[in-house]
């Protein structure tokens, strides 16, 4: 390279302002050829370690990591596992118990089944022989056991048998809530040793039925009734066969139920019922009759359920549950603003009497609108709305009066025997008359008729 050579001026005109001022030599002409190909190289050298720079971070990723990378990354926690998901159960074939479902949030702890859902029923079914226990009832007289009975389903009677009962006045059957209702005897049997007892008050809606099998067979499962402690209980029975007894006055008894059971005499009257709760007969009293002339044997057996009906049909009109009665005597009238049955008389004493109900003329009198919710617009419906009651029931009374509407409670009761006269002898066959001194005292000095 060739020397540069410069002209500088002199210090002292460096220094000196006040002189003029002189042009500064340019220098001489260079050749910077071999400058200008160093400094591309340079700048070449420079571009190709910058792009070997901006490459090497890719690269460095799709590399393997460096040693720090490897210890961060073991040393990183790992990422925490998804929830499995459930999986569902398949639906459990059609009559099988379900399962109750485990509850994964609170292991140890049993999950509520669904409600709603099949399976288990909560409220436990009465089995047959739950259900023939509602109606059953324990004869008493001043609350002392007799006997046992079965409620006649939809009928409200009570069959039982009549040789516990004795005389038959002042008899109450206890049912199966411990409600004790005064019963009459309606109709009877000797021969059979059967009684119908007609309550006189209420009407018992849980009864029995008859069954229609065979109740002396090998796969029968019989069962009868005890009375313990004013308690009923169910007892197995054993059915021998059907054989011959002797009935009541010396008549002769076929085709009854012989048993190999031993029953007590409080527990005659009680049904004898089937698999089903179904009676198939009703305990009894007979005699089995003795070789040699000697005197029968008393022994317990069964009514079966063809002398039972028999029996049923035969019971008079009269041994029916006593018709309720309100004490009135109405006409149908139609207001204008109501339309039912004026109270045109009320008999002293009776149960409208009692709930205050006012009788008179057009407008005066109160006008019975309904029943217990039926509407009656004639006397005739009056009258039946009120028989569907039984005697000792509590009826509202939807009543119009005084230009006012008002619900009137009416306790209802049985009518009075318009024959009972005093000193007449009872209505019912079962009871004695009272001895002629049990009227009412005569006056001292009163002459005798």
């Amino acid at each position: 390279m060739r020397e540069m050579i410069a002209l500088r001026p002199s210090p002292a005109e460096d220094h000196d302002p006040g002189s003029p001022a002189r042009p500064v030599a340019l220098r001489a002409p260079v050749d910077t050829a071999p400058v200008k190909g160093w400094r591309r190289s340079v700048v070449a050298a420079v571009a190709l370690a910058l792009a070997g720079l901006l490459a090497a971070p890719p690269a460095a990723a799709q590399g393997a990591p460096d040693q720090d990378e490897e210890e961060e990354e073991e040393a990183a926690p790992p990422p925490p596992p998804k929830p499995a998901k459930k999986k569902k159960r398949a639906a459990p074939p059609a009559g099988a118990p379900m399962e109750a479902e485990k509850d994964d949030a609170a292991p140890g702890k049993k999950a509520d089944a669904a409600p709603g859902k099949a399976g288990k029923k909560d409220d436990k079914q009465p089995t047959p022989e739950e259900r023939a226990l509602r109606g059953v009832v324990v004869v008493e007289r001043g609350g002392q056991a007799l006997g046992i009975g079965a409620v006649l389903s939809g009928d409200g009677r009570v069959l039982s048998a009549l040789s516990p009962l004795g005389p038959g006045n002042d008899l109450d059957v206890r049912f199966a809530d411990g409600s004790t209702v005064r019963v009459k005897v309606g109709h009877h049997d000797r021969v059979w040793d059967l009684a119908l007892l007609v309550p006189q008050t209420g009407k018992w809606p849980e009864g029995l039925t008859a069954s229609s099998r065979d109740p002396v067979r090998k796969e029968a499962a019989i069962r009868s009734f005890t009375a313990s402690r004013g308690k009923v209980a169910a007892v197995p029975m054993v059915l021998r066969s059907h054989r011959s007894l002797i009935g009541g006055d010396d008549k002769q008894l076929d085709d009854v139920l012989e048993l190999g059971s031993r029953v007590t005499p409080q527990d005659l009257g009680a049904p004898i019922v089937d698999e089903e709760g179904r009676v198939v007969g009703v305990l009894g009293r007979g005699c089995a009759p003795n070789e040699g002339g000697k005197p029968c044997t008393p022994v317990a057996f069964g009514a079966p359920i063809a002398a039972i009906k028999g029996f049923l049909r035969s019971a008079p009109a009269t041994a029916v549950q006593p018709s309720a009665w309100l004490g009135i005597q109405g006409v149908g009238e139609a207001g204008q603003v109501a339309k039912g049955v004026r109270v045109a008389v009320v008999h002293p004493g009776s149960p409208a009497h009692e709930a205050q109900l006012k009788g008179g003329e057009r407008g005066a009198g109160d006008m019975v609108l309904a029943v217990d919710g039926v509407p009656v617009t004639s006397p005739e419906q009056l009258a039946d709305a009120i028989r569907t009651h039984a005697v000792g029931s509590k009826v509202p009374l939807t009543v119009f009066g005084a230009g006012k509407y008002r619900q009137v409670p009416v306790v209802l009761r049985a009518a009075p025997d318009p024959k009972a006269a005093p000193g007449a002898a009872p209505a019912n066959p079962a009871e004695l008359p009272p001895p002629p001194d049990a009227g009412p005292r005569r006056r001292q000095g009163a002459p005798q008729k």
